[in-house]
């Protein structure tokens, strides 16, 4: 995403996990502002542009891949405000002119894009320019760097480069640029400020009905992940709770013989499941029934072993 001149700023670093869409357009738009906002999440960045109150360019580029634009854009552009659990929106008030450069560079017709400016004629490129009264931007670019001309009606409103906060009146950075044989430069063009004003982006995308949606479909995520937690919660009690279950089983048929194997089902049976070795009072009973059946087929000495080795698995189960 191209680094935007920052003009006269509204809001900066607000928190987007405590605000929602619907309000943030609507409070622009009632408020016939112009400008833009910038929305930065950990893999996307968004742009809403207006013109007076009235939605110009809506665009969002992730960190990767192709940007796209529109109702898409601002479907994007909810999905990311009530998922991604962070990012920050900053508005920037500029003036009707350059919003109109800002939304040539975001969304405007690309004259040129990617070329090389050791091909190409800039003196005559920028008659052309003039003698056309393009309404836009010349982007001149390398790897490192780049530098922004806003032009209106052919004449150029100012100058941008990175790391700058506002439009400088002076081209030194430019030129500068412009001089290195591995410049490139990109040619964005669009329509008057007065013509953008005709179209309003909030005439044909309902950012409610948009906003609405994002939120329920990330509640019926939630949904399903807390089941699938729940789901996984059961099943881990479950396999503990039969582990402890055939280890107490392994033990007792250990001292009483192979007839403990029924003694253990029916008293599990009786206690209502093995869900009573988690509770003391249930498993104290459960350990009397045992050992009640236990005293007519073994010693007590071998009893309270036996004992002994079942409470201990018992009070680690609980623990």
């Amino acid at each position: 995403m191209f680094q935007l001149p920052k003009g006269n700023p509204l809001f900066e670093n607000l928190a987007v996990t405590k605000l929602k869409l619907t309000d943030v357009v609507m409070k622009l738009a009632n408020g016939s502002f112009t400008g833009y906002a910038s929305f930065t999440f950990p893999t996307a960045t968004g742009i809403l542009v207006f013109e007076s109150g009235k939605l110009a360019s809506t665009i969002l580029a992730p960190s990767q891949g192709q940007s796209i634009f529109g109702f898409e854009a601002m479907t994007s552009l909810a999905e990311q405000m009530v998922t991604s659990g962070t990012g920050t929106m900053d508005v920037y008030r500029l003036s009707k002119d350059l919003t109109m450069c800002v939304h040539a560079l975001l969304q405007g017709e690309a004259l040129y894009r990617s070329q090389e400016l050791a091909l190409i004629d800039i003196k005559t490129l920028l008659e052309r320019v003039k003698q056309e009264q393009m309404n836009g931007c010349l982007r001149i670019y390398t790897d490192e760097k780049s530098a922004m001309i806003f032009y209106k009606e052919g004449n150029p409103l100012g100058f941008f480069h990175d790391g700058s906060q506002d439009i400088d009146s002076s081209p030194g950075e430019s030129q500068q640029l412009a001089q290195d044989p591995k410049a490139k430069l990109d040619l964005y063009t669009t329509v008057s400020a007065d013509e953008l004003m005709s179209h309003d982006l909030l005439d044909v995308i309902n950012v409610a009905k948009i906003w609405d949606a994002a939120v329920a479909r990330q509640q019926a995520e939630l949904n399903r992940m807390n089941r699938e937690l729940a789901d996984k919660d059961r099943m881990q009690s479950i396999n503990r709770l039969t582990d402890l279950e055939n280890q107490i089983r392994t033990i007792y048929i250990e001292y009483v013989g192979n007839v403990g194997r029924g003694i253990i089902d029916k008293e599990l049976t009786s206690a209502g499941g093995n869900s009573c070795l988690l509770e003391q009072e249930r498993s104290e009973q459960f350990m009397t029934a045992l050992e009640k059946a236990a005293k007519l087929l073994i010693s007590v000495k071998k009893i309270a072993e036996m004992k002994e080795k079942i409470s201990a698995l018992l009070i680690q189960a609980r623990a």
